[in-house]
């Protein structure tokens, strides 16, 4: 809602950003923006470069919805707060569409995560079949060799030796995307530690009441093990604009 004060502008002062083409033009350009990054879907590393690119597009809207606030709020800073109302419904899409973006890019790479790791099973279970088949042949191949004859004339008599079978060729890997980079800018993720209180009585006391801001400081520091909290990681997807 536009406030009295706003409404009682003159041209000495832009107080109300409503009645300025900028702004409407701004705000077009967001609502198609954030519809097409909600619509987007992220199902290859392609696809996640190509968010990559929509979300640093994102980046530099906003620096334009920042430079065009500034211009209303500066000259006249008890307008302030009827102006951030203003630009609330432009920020906010582009946030969440920043975030609608990272939790596709760390979807996928949780599929693939999960491909990756049905794949190494699947891998490793060739891999034993064939070095079975393979001692199997070799014992096989040693019994046979040992009732092979060489007759005066050189012939080689006797059972023939089994070939030694192909090695079976691995499933390909499914990649996970750490980083897209783009002439806009990149995505990367990386694994984030998170905690779960399990048992007060068992938490170091200097992390007691419990100091969160401590606990997070250590797992950025690396620490996954501390007594009486549940530490997992979580991917986490940032972006950063060129």
């Amino acid at each position: 809602m536009v406030t009295k004060e706003l409404e009682k502008t003159k041209a000495v002062v832009k107080v109300n950003p409503f009645a300025d083409p900028a702004y409407e033009s701004l705000k077009a350009e967001v609502g198609k923006y954030a519809q097409y990054v909600l619509d987007k879907v992220v199902d290859s590393p392609k696809a996640v470069t190509e968010l990559t690119v929509d979300v640093n597009i994102g980046a530099k809207l906003g620096k334009q919805i920042e430079q065009l606030r500034k211009g209303y709020k500066d000259p006249l800073v008890q307008y302030g707060k009827a102006i951030d109302a203003a630009f609330k419904p432009l920020s906010d899409p582009i946030e969440r569409a920043r975030q609608i973006a990272a939790q596709k890019i760390r979807a996928f790479n949780d599929e693939q995560r999960e491909k990756q790791r049905k794949i190494d099973e699947e891998n490793a279970r060739l891999a034993r079949e064939q070095a079975e088949r393979e001692a199997r042949i070799e014992a096989e191949n040693e019994a046979r060799q040992a009732e092979r004859t060489v007759d005066e004339d050189g012939v080689i008599e006797g059972p023939d030796l089994i070939p030694v079978p192909e090695e079976v060729e691995h499933i390909p890997d499914a990649p996970v995307v750490q980083k897209a980079s783009t002439d806009f800018g990149s995505a990367s993720e990386r694994m984030v530690g998170k905690f779960q209180l399990v048992d007060i009585k068992m938490v170091p006391a200097n992390l007691l009441l419990l100091n969160e801001r401590a606990v997070n400081a250590l797992l950025r520091a690396g620490i996954r093990e501390i007594e009486g909290l549940k530490i997992w990681e979580e991917p986490e997807v940032s972006f950063r604009s060129k």
